[in-house]
This record gives structure tokens, C-alpha cells and sequence, in this order.
């Protein structure tokens, strides 16, 4: 149970029976934790009973001397107001979307009388219009030219005022057809807002309403007889029906949604936003998350959804698909106008799975530039991974190899690399229990079986490399499916061509020889083939030095260790003294005399 301060306890004692959102303060005043509760005085007393159920919530209490709340009329209430407090204050123990400067928005200067249209990172508070942010910035400037000559919208940063035209001559981009020239009076306001409505109805997958619109406008042109015009909107129809076909078709009924995936390892967390607009892919939103450490994924999507959609309540798409049901189901549905969905099969559950891809693959890009940065061999590894495809970054990889012994005492040795470099302290070696005689099958399956019943949670492998063909592979595999994992990726190298083989792909897979994902996996093979050499050398040395020791009745196994790391040799033991081998504890002077007779004689 916590220690409580005498103004904590006071507090408990009044706290009301009502939904709200508590406030948790430091010694300093500053605010480390904000939530919500739809019973206050159950969620608060919570805290300060029994025992925390992670590192992080021990710490956040440990560190709390004040709280405070706010009343609300209802639990929804409650979670709108939570989440404005949250970014406001960025308390140090709430889940947060990380800000992240490095991705690009487009930005609409619409408070302008003729908006500009520019890509930036900076957001402010300027009633401008954002869009983004965009993961891929080459494909979002792509299509930003291609709309330049759809949508002419000037991207000069001159400051036009409403009345007279203040320049004399425009730029190039007039000439071109990119611009209007709004700076020289050659379009009126409310044409020049057509415009931007209209790119802006595009950037949104209205692009129904884009072509009515371009249709309309065609049309006008034409009975005025301005038939240059008229050609002009003509195109423009064009070049968006042409852009329409372009893109991936998912819903035919043109309906916006979004589609969340989350992933989560250790410390990072991800969480990436399709947007399908009119039906289609046409962005993506990847975010990352920070104080993410002892929370349930089911946390981190309540979380996210609760500061995601806050400033976005008067234009959410038709549904929200999302990868996991996040706590506080009800109330966030509710708030969020019923548009909330977990799909559990079909095309809507594919669309899921290739967001989680999408924050699985982020948080992982975000892992190699750490490792960047730490000056570690990683390229190998990643190049690994692209050229098998790898459903993961196998930072942590096994190899296991099986000898024998002059056909006999059949062994394994496991090695274990961590970002391309072997970590000799998780190096195993295994001497099989269960085998008789020559059988690799059944020696792998044992070592298989002993090494992941042991393994701790940290040093879990991501891929285990089997020194073979095809025959180990299968039997490698059914272990791990036998013993329910799913979570570590396995393969095969045989030495013959150096072929790769991988579970349910018929065909080998060659790797070029100057590929350093094949330098990767013939290293921690050769590595392994190494390990099980030294100790099978080991092992061959004490077999060569005991055998005669074992002849002698009455000598143990003990003594016979003793003398070895005294003497060195068999040889040395015969050449000792009587009083040199009695120095030795557990050897009597009739021990002694035994074994100097028996060595004399050979």
C-alpha cells in the first residue's frame, strides 16, 4: 500500500460520487497525470489502494502530492475534457502523440483574400487549413505539381489585399498556366475561391463534387461562347478522372474511412491512420507515441483515439475501423457518433492488417536510427529482412548446429547475434538426453524443445538460422508450432550452394554473393559450426586423458578431475612423486601407490 500525504487523505475523504476528469500533481505543483473516471471517488481511491500493477503507475504515485478534479455532467463530457487537458498540459505519465516535426502537412493560408498553397512542418494556430501530415513526402509533392496545373493557386508568398492590384508584371508560373495572377487583377476573388475549393474538396476525396463542379463551370463557359475557357475545365475533368483511375479502388459506395493499426515493442509505439477519401487509399498517417511503457495495446488505441479525433469531431469519415477494441469502448463510440469498428474478417480486416504493417514497420525504421546513431552493424540485418521478406527485424538471431563425435556422443551448439554481432554470454551448448546414436532429426527437435522451454522473455531470438536443408527446416518448424510460437521467424542454410530455404516457400531462395544478408547468415553458421568444433575438441581431449585413469579401480571421477588439473597430462601423473600425489586431497598413500604401479606399467 502507498504512503499518502495527510492532504491526499483529507481529499479522499471528499471526493464526490460523480464522472469527471482528476488532475494528479507533483511537490512542485506540476501536473503528471491526467485521466478520467465515470465514478471519481472509485477511480481516485484506486490509486492509493493496494498494489500497482506496473513499474510506471508505482512510479507516477510514488511521485504524487496533490490532486485536484473537474466535475462533468457526463462520462463523454469527461473524455473531451480529458483529452483537451492532455494537450494542453503534456503530463509526463499520460499516453501522448509524439510531436513530430519531420513530417510535412499542406498548408491553405484560406484567412488570405487569395490563399497560398505550400507544403510546411510547421503548425500554428493561424486558421489556416492543414492536411497531412504525409508519410510519404516524394509522392505528397507529386501529386502537389500535378495539382498545380488542375487547380491553379498561386504559391508565391506576395501579399495581395483585396482591392486594386498592387503589381505591375507576374511571374512565370502566369505564363506557364499555374497561377491566375491574382497579384495583377487577372481573377476575381470568387473565382479564385472556386479554386481552392475545389483542391481542397480534392485533397479530401470529394472528387464527385470536384467534377460537378469542373462541369458546371464548363458549361457556363460554353453558352457564353468562351469556348477557350470551356476546353479548359474539359481538361481539368480529364486530368482528375485520369488521377481517380490511378488510385486503388477499396469501397465503391466513394464514402470516406479510416482504418487504425497499432503496434507496440518495449518502450516504442506506433500507430498508423489510413485514409481512404471517396473510396480510396490516398494517405496515410503514421504517429508515435510516447510513455508508452507498462500500458495494454487496447490503452494506447483509447489513448490515440481520444487525442487523434478531438479537433476532427465535425468531419469524421463514415467509419473508423480500428485494429483492436480500446478500453472505454462505449463511451468512445458514443462520442465518436457511432463510427467505431473492429473488423474480425474479410477485406476490412485485410485493411487492417496493412495498417498494423505500416506501425510495425515505423517503429522498426525508428529502431535503425537509433541503432544508426549507436554506430552498430544493422545494414546486414535489414537487407536480411527485405530480401526474405521477414515479417520482422531480426535483431536477435540463433544459429544451431548438430555433431557428433566420431559418429557417437552426438551434441548441439546454439549461438545467438544481436544487431549483426555475435553476445558469447547467450552461447549454449547441449549434450543430447534423449538420442541414441547418430539421428541430426531428433537432436535438433531436443535442442529445439530445451533451448524455448528456457528462454527468457529479453533473449528471445526473432529468427533461428538451422544449419541444413529442407528435412531440418520441416522439423525445426512443427516445434515451434507444436509449442504454440508465432513470434520468432525461422529458415534454413544449406552449405552445398549456400540456398536458403523458408517455411512454406517450395523453392530455395539464392542470395548473391556479395550480399551482406548472405555474409549475415554464412557468419552466425560458420559461428556455430566453430563453437561446436572447440567443444567437441574439448571434449576429446578429456575422453583422451581419462581413458586411462579409468582402468585404475578406485579412482573417481573427482580424483580423476583433481590430478588432470594438477598434473596436466597422464603422462605427468605417472612421472609424479608418491608424496606429490598424496599432496592431493582424497589420495591416500595406497591410492597413490595403485596408480603409480598401474601407470608404470604402460
Amino acid at each position: 500500500m502507498q504512503k499518502i500525504s495527510k492532504k491526499i487523505k483529507q481529499k479522499l475523504t471528499l471526493l464526490p460520487v460523480s464522472s469527471g476528469v482528476y488532475i494528479m500533481k507533483n511537490a512542485s505543483g506540476k501536473i503528471i497525470y491526467i485521466g478520467k473516471a465515470k465514478v471519481l471517488r472509485n477511480r481516485i481511491r484506486s490509486y492509493f489502494t493496494g498494489t500497482p500493477t506496473d513499474p510506471k503507475t508505482a512510479e507516477m504515485i510514488s511521485k504524487i502530492a496533490d490532486l485536484d478534479y473537474i466535475l462533468t455532467k457526463t462520462e463523454e463530457q469527461a473524455l473531451v475534457l480529458e483529452a483537451n487537458l492532455i494537450k494542453k498540459h503534456k503530463p509526463k505519465y499520460n499516453i501522448q502523440l509524439k510531436d513530430d516535426k519531420s513530417k510535412p502537412f499542406i498548408k491553405v493560408t484560406i484567412k488570405e483574400p487569395f490563399p497560398q498553397v505550400f507544403v510546411t512542418r510547421d503548425l500554428k494556430k493561424d486558421g489556416s487549413k492543414y492536411f497531412g501530415p504525409y508519410t510519404d513526402t516524394k509522392a505528397m509533392r507529386k501529386t502537389l505539381r500535378m495539382l498545380e496545373w488542375i487547380f491553379p493557386i498561386r504559391t508565391c508568398t506576395r501579399k495581395i489585399p483585396q482591392g486594386k492590384p498592387v503589381f505591375k508584371r507576374s511571374c512565370m508560373n502566369y505564363q506557364l498556366g499555374k497561377c491566375p495572377a491574382p497579384c495583377i487583377g487577372k481573377i476575381s476573388i470568387e473565382e479564385y475561391r472556386k479554386n481552392v475549393t475545389a483542391m481542397i474538396q480534392f485533397i479530401k476525396g470529394r472528387n464527385k463534387d470536384v467534377l460537378s463542379d469542373f462541369t458546371i463551370r464548363m458549361k457556363e463557359h460554353s453558352d457564353k461562347l468562351n469556348f477557350e475557357e470551356a476546353a479548359k475545365f474539359r481538361d481539368k475533368i480529364e486530368n482528375v478522372q485520369k488521377l481517380n483511375r490511378s488510385k486503388n479502388m477499396f469501397f465503391t459506395d466513394e464514402k470516406n474511412r479510416d482504418v487504425v493499426g497499432v503496434y507496440q515493442e518495449g518502450s516504442k509505439a506506433a500507430v498508423a491512420v489510413l485514409k481512404i477519401l471517396s473510396g480510396k487509399l490516398l494517405n496515410k498517417e503514421i504517429y508515435a507515441l510516447n510513455n508508452t511503457d507498462g500500458t495494454t495495446l487496447s490503452q494506447i488505441m483509447e489513448a490515440f483515439l481520444k487525442q487523434y479525433y478531438s479537433s476532427k469531431l465535425d468531419e469524421l469519415p463514415f467509419r473508423i475501423f480500428l485494429q483492436i477494441e480500446p478500453d472505454d469502448l462505449e463511451t468512445l463510440n458514443k462520442w465518436l457518433k457511432n463510427k467505431l469498428i473492429i473488423p474480425q474478417k474479410g477485406d476490412n480486416k485485410a485493411l487492417i492488417s496493412i495498417a498494423h504493417e505500416n506501425a510495425f514497420n515505423f517503429v522498426e525504421e525508428e529502431k535503425l536510427k537509433y541503432l544508426r546513431k549507436s554506430n552498430r552493424t544493422i545494414f546486414p540485418i535489414k537487407e536480411l529482412k527485405d530480401k526474405l521478406n521477414l515479417r520482422k527485424l531480426p535483431r536477435k538471431m540463433v544459429c544451431i548446429d548438430i555433431s557428433t563425435i566420431q559418429g557417437t556422443d552426438t551434441v548441439s551448439s546454439l549461438v545467438f547475434f544481436e544487431n549483426g554481432k555475435p553476445k558469447k554470454k547467450n552461447y549454449r551448448h547441449f549434450i543430447m538426453e534423449t538420442v541414441n546414436g547418430q539421428d541430426d532429426f531428433a537432436s535438433m527437435e531436443e535442442t529445439m524443445r530445451r533451448y524455448l522451454n528456457k528462454i527468457e522473455e529479453n533473449e528471445k531470438p526473432d529468427l533461428i538460422v538451422i544449419d541444413g536443408g529442407k528435412g531440418q527446416l520441416s522439423k525445426s518448424n512443427n516445434i515451434l508450432k507444436e509449442m504454440k510460437i508465432e513470434d520468432i521467424e525461422i529458415l534454413s542454410l544449406a552449405k552445398r550452394i549456400e540456398e536458403v530455404f523458408l517455411p512454406g516457400i517450395k523453392n530455395s531462395i539464392i542470395l548473391p554473393r556479395n550480399s551482406s544478408a548472405l555474409r549475415v547468415l554464412v557468419k552466425i553458421r560458420d559461428e556455430a559450426h566453430r563453437f561446436a568444433i572447440n567443444f567437441h575438441r574439448k571434449r576429446r581431449k578429456k575422453r583422451t586423458l581419462t581413458s586411462e585413469l579409468d582402468k585404475i579401480i578406485g579412482v573417481g571421477e573427482q580424483t580423476k578431475f583433481s590430478l588432470l588439473k594438477k598434473f596436466g597430462s597422464v603422462d605427468n601423473i605417472g612421472n609424479a612423486s608418491l608424496k606429490e600425489l598424496m599432496s592431493i586431497k582424497g589420495i591416500g598413500e595406497k591410492s597413490a601407490k595403485l596408480i603409480l604401479e598401474y601407470l608404470s606399467k604402460k
